[in-house]
């Protein structure tokens, strides 16, 4: 077996998933520096682009997969080639169980037709092999063509961009690091070994010192290598000779359009400062607890992309169905959600074009989101949350929760938020009505790019050895599949939290006890204790034992007999929190806060609510609303200074029947509920009790 791959297989053999049936299939499998450097054993000896329109001279790697069944025969047979050609395929070596490549030295212009097979079944491919043109001053070039309406000016987007313009910034500094080196990725058609008139089959020399004006000397001095210069068309679209001059040298003289990561991790996947695509190719792959950490699949992976045979995922399960959607115009539905497209291209993972535009760089890092807005109209802008907004496109809620978790006729195996709701736990917006304003952490604007933030925290790609590193840059993880937590993302903002975000906790009013079970715990510890308290009153499934809000599931341990509004509300809550994946991280307030009021619109009792921030001056006990009550009621209580604080409630007789607060605890006003559910209708008394103050008042339950 070889070593283990970048995320080019990832998209290989996603891409092979999606036809139906025992088959065979034959892709192009580009390779980057990295993956070359890994090994001085595999057949990965030069990198490649994975384009099936190549220069001339150009080792291209072909990768043959089987579908729905097993090796039994496999061959790679070269099936034709141009008549001076003298290329061969070389000896096939195994990718993994279900994949085998072969490399293929493209020698001469012209059309060589590859097949894959094994047994009856058989795959096929095209490969082109041309030569570059570079960006003439004068005569065709590709800006002859496609700079105009038909092709929407995207010659001149490029040109702002800033592949335009990889090298005079570069060679013009004085005060740079920019080497000769440097050059086969800022320029264009730079293949090692070949002759294909990329930049390194013409005449040049580097600079002797990094000073202005060498750029503009370069040009004069080596005019053909400089019209290759910079990260042109051809650098992701292949040789143009063919295509420009409609030449018969090859079969089919179009462009190649390419989606693939590989492309752009032919310059982007090398050495210590250039590790995007392989941190990308991680995005999702970590450890698994309660903690937020489940989340196997992620960007690259594509586990979710199978979800997209229905229309209406594709905008956001998809790669080629999110950029289809941006080119339809982003088609929305009546809340401002993504819509299905008119079109609905085959399902890819995401990868480097999924978010930014090769051609455009109108938005910061050339994304493409737009201003946009949740299902409740709070609006979305790059404005208000910087480059966080691009994930906030897809990271947001199906739904206009007020009006959605209120409709008992929503009740379904599908009923919530949706699986990607992080971007209204983020700003606290689009939660269920329960007629009051939540709190709300600043996570969302602290830093300025919201999402960002956290997930892409780290100033390196890389460790002091230079291996990958598995969290924060476009892995996005917040952790890694050992269970380090990267806490480097909260440092710029509290400092020293510790090793692991478990042990992080949050205080309101002074208590880490969010769940007031007597104890302080990490604030995700806490955030799952409640959400487990919830459910104890929501129904299940019949099988599974899992929350469903549904009328067919099981109510036997359910505070209600039947979906009810307060039902749905709550089961939202469940959802919108549990599909957040932080447990409370995301917006500790705003968690705590929804989830305690669906656990006591259900009747239960979550312990301690923090009344105000203002620190009372006396001992109170104040008297308990509603009352008469049935079957809930809330009882204020004030101290002035901390220490040992005791709530109990007593029935006539003088018995103790319950004890609703028994803990340490600082100064403050506090809420606190009692669910008498369980009780009788009559008199009860409340104590208050701490060790400088007593008092008692009576309450009545009339049921």
């Amino acid at each position: 077996m070889l070593k283990k791959l970048t995320l080019t297989l990832l998209f290989v053999t996603l891409s092979f998933a999606f036809v139906q049936g025992q088959a065979v299939e034959i892709k192009t499998y580009g390779v980057s520096d990295r993956t070359v450097a890994a090994s001085t054993t595999d057949i990965f000896t030069v990198k490649y682009t994975g384009l099936a329109n190549t220069g001339v001279g150009t080792t291209v790697y072909l990768a043959g997969n089987v579908i729905d069944t097993t090796f039994t025969s496999p061959k790679f047979t070269l099936l034709s080639k141009p008549g001076t050609s003298a290329a061969t395929l070389s000896a096939a070596a195994d990718l993994d169980e279900d994949s085998k490549v072969v490399a293929l030295v493209v020698d001469v212009a012209g059309t060589y037709k590859i097949e894959f097979s094994d047994g009856t079944l058989s795959s096929t491919i095209t490969i082109n092999a041309s030569n570059y043109l570079g960006l003439p001053t004068t005569g065709l070039s590709c800006a002859t063509c496609h700079n105009n309406a038909e092709f929407d000016f995207v010659y001149d987007k490029w040109k702002a961009t800033g592949h335009a313009n990889t090298v005079k910034p570069y060679t013009d500094d004085p005060a740079g690091h920019f080497g000769n080196n440097c050059m086969r990725c800022h320029t264009t058609g730079y293949v090692a070994g070949a002759n294909n008139n990329g930049f390194d089959d013409f005449p040049f020399v580097f600079p002797a010192t990094l000073a202005p004006g060498n750029y503009d000397a370069m040009v004069a001095a080596y005019p053909d290598a400089m019209k290759r210069a910079n990260v042109s068309c051809e650098a992701c679209h292949g040789p143009g000779e063919e295509h420009v001059f409609g030449g018969a040298v090859i079969s089919d003289n179009k462009m190649v359009t390419s989606r693939a990561a590989s492309v752009c991790a032919t310059c982007h996947d090398s050495g210590t400062h250039h590790a995007i695509p392989a941190q990308f190719d991680e995005s999702g792959i970590d450890a698994t607890e309660f903690d937020g950490r489940g989340f196997h699949g992620g960007h690259a992976a594509g586990a979710f992309v199978s979800s997209t045979d229905r229309d209406g995922c594709s905008p956001c399960h998809s790669g080629a169905g999110y950029i289809q959607w941006i080119k339809e115009g982003r088609p929305s539905d009546a809340l401002g959600l993504p819509a299905k497209t008119a079109v609905r291209p085959q399902a890819t993972n995401f990868n480097c074009v999924t978010c930014h535009d090769p051609h455009d760089a109108t938005n910061p890092y050339q994304l493409r989101a737009k201003e946009t807005k949740l299902g409740d109209g709070t609006p979305i802008s790059f404005e208000l949350y910087g480059t966080g907004a691009q994930c906030i496109d897809c990271h947001r809620s199906r739904r206009q929760a007020a009006t959605y978790a209120e409709d008992i006729k929503n009740g379904s195996a599908h009923f919530g938020a949706h699986h990607g709701p992080q971007g209204d736990m983020l700003l606290g917006k689009n939660a269920p009505d329960y007629g009051i304003e939540f709190p709300s952490s600043p996570h969302a604007v602290a830093g300025g790019n919201a999402c960002v933030d956290c997930h892409m925290a780290g100033e390196s790609g890389v460790d002091s050895q230079g291996n990958v590193l598995k969290f924060g840059g476009h892995t996005f993880n917040m952790n890694n599949e050992e269970g380090e937590d990267n806490v480097e993302a909260c440092a710029p903002c509290h400092g020293e939290v510790g090793e692991t975000f478990k042990e992080k906790k949050f205080y309101i009013n002074g208590s880490a006890d969010l769940d007031g079970d007597g104890a302080s715990h990490g604030l995700q510890e806490e955030v799952h204790s409640l959400l487990e308290m919830l459910a104890t009153y929501l129904p299940k499934d019949k099988a599974t034992g899992n929350v469903l809000i549904q009328k067919t599931a099981d109510f036997t341990t359910a505070a209600d007999d039947s979906l009810t509004p307060r039902t749905m509300r709550a089961g939202y809550v469940y959802f919108f929190v549990e599909e957040d994946r932080s447990f409370g991280v995301h917006n500790p307030q705003f968690t705590v806060a929804i989830l305690k009021a669906a656990i006591e619109e259900m009747g239960g009792v979550t312990g301690i609510n923090y009344a105000n921030n203002e620190l009372p001056s006396d001992y109170s006990l104040s008297q308990n609303y509603p009352n008469p009550f049935n079957p809930s009621t809330t009882i204020r209580f004030a101290v002035p200074e901390a220490g040992n604080v005791k709530v109990s409630v007593y029935d006539i007789l003088g018995k103790e029947v319950e004890v609703l607060v028994n803990k340490d605890m600082n100064a403050g006003t506090f809420n606190v509920t009692w669910d008498a559910s369980k009780y009788s209708s009559g008199i009860y008394f409340y104590k208050l009790q701490s060790s400088n103050f007593v008092s008692v008042k009576k309450m009545v339950l009339i049921k």
